[in-house]
C-alpha cells in the first residue's frame, strides 16, 4: 500500500471513529431522556391514591322509636341540653298521618266546552231605586229602558229567553223593560214589578258558561247547595281546603258562583271559570275549538299521607350500655319506652359504592396507562441499547483497523526515509 493511500485510509478511519463516538453520545443522551421519563412515570404511579371501598358501618345508625297510642313515632335527632335542670335533650321526632289536602293538577288538552245560557236572576228590592230628579227607575244603579222589538240584538236575546222560560211570553211586550249590567248583559223583566214591594225577577243571556271537561258534565258549585244527592258540606270543606292550600291562584280568588265541579271515576274535581275559559279559547283551530287546548288547572281535595315533625325538650334515660331506653317530653307526664333499631342508609351506601367503583375504574385506567407508557419507554431503551452495542463493536473494529494502518504507515516511513540500518 502506498504511503499516500495509507494516510488517506487512516484519515477516513479516524473520521468514521469520531462519527461513531458522536453517535454513541447521542444514543446515551436519548437513553438519559428516557430514564427521566421513566422516573416521572414512576412518580405519577406513586402519586396515585388507591380508592377505598365504603363500609356499611359508616352508613349505619341507631334509630329510636316509640308508640304513642296507635301512632308510631320515630326519633331523628337528639341534641344534649346543658342548662336545663328538668330536661337533658332537645328531641326531634315524627310520624306520618293522613292530612286533608288540596291537590293541584294540570290536565292536558282538557277539551273544555263553553256555551251561552238564558238565566233567571233575582234583584233585591233594596237595589231598585228612583232618580229623585226624573223619577226614572234604576236597578243596581243602571237606568231602566224600554224593550225595542225592532232591535235585532234585543229580540234575538229575548227569543232565547222565551225558549227556556216560556212563561215570560205571557208578559205584554210593551211592559218589558231591560237594563245593562256591569258585564254588558241585557236583563229583561216585567216593568209592572217596579211598583211592587217584592224582589224583582229578570232574565239575561249568560255568556261563556262552562259545560264540559272532556266527557264530564260540569255543574255549578253553588247550584248543588240544595241537591239532595250531594253532600254539600263535603264539597264546601273541599273547596275551602283547596283555597287555603293554594292561596295565590285564580281558584282561591274566584267567587263561589264561578267555581265548577265534576266527577270522574268516583273522584270530585273542581276548577274556576277563569281557568276553564282560558283553556276553552286557546284552541288553535276555530273549526275544532275543543282540540289542542292549553292545559287546564284543576283541583281536588283528599287525604294525603304527610310527615308530621316536631322538636321539643325531653328527658331521656339511658341504660348501662349507653343506649336510650325511655323518654318523657315536656308538657307531658307520660314516659315512653324506646325501641332500638339499627338502620342502614342503603341509598347513601349505594351512592358511595358507585363512587368507589368509578374511582377504582379511573385508578385502574391510570395504572394501565402508566404501564403502557413504561413498556414503550423500555422498548425504546432496548432499541437504543442494541444500537449502542453495535456502535461499540464498530468502534472496536475501527480501532483495530486503525492500528493496522498505522503500522503500515510506520513501515512505509522506515523503508522510504531510513538511511542506515
Amino acid at each position: 500500500m502506498g504511503m499516500a493511500a495509507s494516510q488517506a485510509r487512516y484519515l477516513a478511519l479516524t473520521a468514521r471513529k469520531t462519527n461513531v463516538e458522536y453517535e454513541g453520545q447521542q444514543v446515551n443522551q436519548a437513553r438519559t431522556a428516557l430514564a427521566n421519563q421513566s422516573a416521572n412515570t414512576f412518580n405519577d404511579l406513586l402519586a396515585l391514591e388507591v380508592p377505598t371501598a365504603p363500609s356499611t358501618s359508616d352508613y349505619t345508625t341507631v334509630q329510636y322509636s316509640y308508640e304513642d297510642g296507635t301512632i308510631g313515632e320515630t326519633i331523628t335527632e337528639m341534641t344534649p341540653l346543658n342548662d336545663d335542670p328538668n330536661y337533658n335533650y332537645m328531641v326531634t321526632h315524627y310520624h306520618y298521618s293522613d292530612v286533608f289536602t288540596g291537590v293541584q293538577s294540570m290536565k292536558t288538552n282538557p277539551q273544555v266546552v263553553m256555551k251561552i245560557d238564558p238565566t233567571e236572576n233575582t234583584v233585591d228590592r233594596a237595589n231598585i231605586t228612583q232618580d229623585p230628579n226624573t223619577n226614572e227607575y234604576l236597578i243596581n244603579g243602571q237606568p231602566v229602558q224600554d224593550y225595542d222589538a225592532l232591535n235585532n240584538e234585543q229580540s234575538d236575546a229575548l227569543n232565547q229567553i222565551y225558549a227556556k222560560y216560556p212563561d215570560f211570553q205571557d208578559v205584554n211586550p210593551t211592559d218589558i223593560g231591560y237594563y245593562v249590567d256591569a258585564d254588558d248583559n241585557m236583563h229583561f223583566f216585567d216593568k209592572t214589578q217596579l211598583a211592587g214591594t217584592d224582589n224583582l225577577t229578570d232574565y239575561y243571556i249568560q255568556q261563556d258558561i262552562p259545560t264540559y271537561v272532556g266527557n264530564c258534565e260540569l255543574e255549578s258549585y253553588t247550584d248543588l247547595i240544595n241537591d239532595p244527592d250531594v253532600n254539600y258540606e263535603d264539597l264546601q270543606e273541599a273547596v275551602n281546603q283547596i283555597k287555603e292550600d293554594w292561596p295565590d291562584t285564580n281558584f282561591a280568588n274566584a267567587a263561589d258562583e264561578d267555581i265548577y265541579t265534576w266527577e270522574y271515576q268516583g273522584t270530585r274535581y273542581f276548577a274556576c271559570r277563569e281557568d276553564l275559559y282560558t283553556s276553552a279559547i286557546s284552541g288553535t283551530d276555530p273549526t275544532l275549538p275543543t282540540e289542542n287546548q292549553d292545559k287546564l288547572t284543576y283541583y281536588n281535595a283528599q287525604d294525603v299521607k304527610t310527615k308530621i315533625e316536631r322538636t321539643e325538650k325531653a328527658f331521656v334515660d339511658f341504660d348501662d350500655q349507653g343506649r336510650a331506653e325511655s323518654i318523657r317530653f315536656e308538657n307531658s307526664s307520660l314516659t315512653y319506652s324506646l325501641s332500638t333499631e339499627t338502620i342502614t342508609d342503603e341509598a347513601a351506601y349505594q351512592d358511595a359504592m358507585n363512587q368507589y367503583n368509578y374511582e377504582r375504574d379511573v385508578y385502574e385506567k391510570a395504572i394501565q396507562d402508566i404501564n403502557a407508557k413504561t413498556e414503550k419507554i423500555q422498548e425504546q431503551d432496548r432499541t437504543l441499547e442494541l444500537r449502542l452495542r453495535q456502535l461499540d463493536t464498530e468502534q472496536d473494529a475501527l480501532q483495530t483497523e486503525m492500528e493496522a494502518v498505522a503500522k503500515v504507515i510506520e513501515k512505509n516511513i522506515e523503508s522510504t526515509f531510513k538511511t542506515f540500518e
